[in-house]
């Protein structure tokens, strides 16, 4: 539970950094609108409406109000801005949006944690914010986004893949187990998501890809873990979503 009330504060942008453990927080949702990045290690972030990874290079910009737990794999350290909807700095986002963090953001972040709760608009803190949000608007969001489904059918199929990303039978013997047709599965998952099964269940291998990769896996077990057939297959995938390669999009990690 937080000592302090972020919603609360009297400066517009306010911070705070905490330790998380590997598990799942309570549903919880905050006022002001929220930028999240983690210093070390990886989340993901979990609303309603869909998953969000928070790997170290990037950022999630959360819009103020809307209900969210955090999932971890392993331990993270996490930095967490609060910032006033009302003020004129920045646009609020009409959903959550991840975002790269360049040396610039990452450095105006961590100054901003440290700025006093109190600080006016008019002192170093309030200038650095003003600056800090300026360097928002400028980012493109980036898709690392998985919808959820509302069908319960669905939601039954979708949470076969949750437990076990590499799972192998077939997509009409899950959807007997789901208790629908797969012809019915597949007209739901598109109204509801936009994408067919195959594609929200790449989406899915590709998210928990993430996750592994972040948390300290090599790239090729992170692969086969979530049901990649070989790295090759996993990297392709993942140019196409992100214009890169895990490599680069990890630092260089191997």
């Amino acid at each position: 539970m937080l000592l302090r009330d972020p919603d609360l504060a009297e400066a517009p942008l306010v911070g705070l950094s905490e330790s998380y453990q590997p598990g799942l927080t309570d549903w919880h949702a905050h006022r002001r609108i929220q930028l999240m990045y983690a210093t070390e290690g990886s989340l993901t972030v979990l609303t309603e409406a869909g998953s969000w990874v928070l790997p170290p290079s990037r950022a999630l910009l959360l819009p103020g109000g809307l209900r969210h737990v955090l999932k971890l794999r392993r331990r993270a350290e996490l930095r967490t801005l609060y910032l006033d909807a009302e003020t004129d700095w920045i646009t609020t986002p009409a959903a959550p949006q991840v975002i790269a963090v360049p040396a610039l953001l990452r450095e105006l972040i961590l100054a901003a944690v440290e700025a006093p709760w109190d600080h006016s608009i008019e002192s170093r803190s309030g200038r650095l914010a003003r600056v800090l949000c300026d360097e928002l608007v400028m980012l493109e969001q980036e898709p690392v986004h998985l919808p959820e489904l509302q069908d319960s059918r669905a939601r039954k199929l979708a949470a076969i893949f949750y437990a076990k990303p590499a799972e192998r039978r077939s997509l009409m013997e899950l959807a007997a187990e789901a208790g629908a047709s797969l012809r019915t599965l597949e007209r739901c998952w598109k109204a509801e998501t936009g994408l067919a099964i195959r594609e929200w269940v790449q989406q899915l291998r590709l998210m928990f890809a993430l996750e592994a990769i972040a948390a300290g896996a090599r790239i090729g077990d992170a692969a086969f873990e979530v049901g990649f057939e070989n790295p090759s297959s996993f990297i392709a995938l993942f140019r196409q979503h992100f214009g890169t390669t895990p490599a680069r999009y990890f630092g260089e990690r191997g």
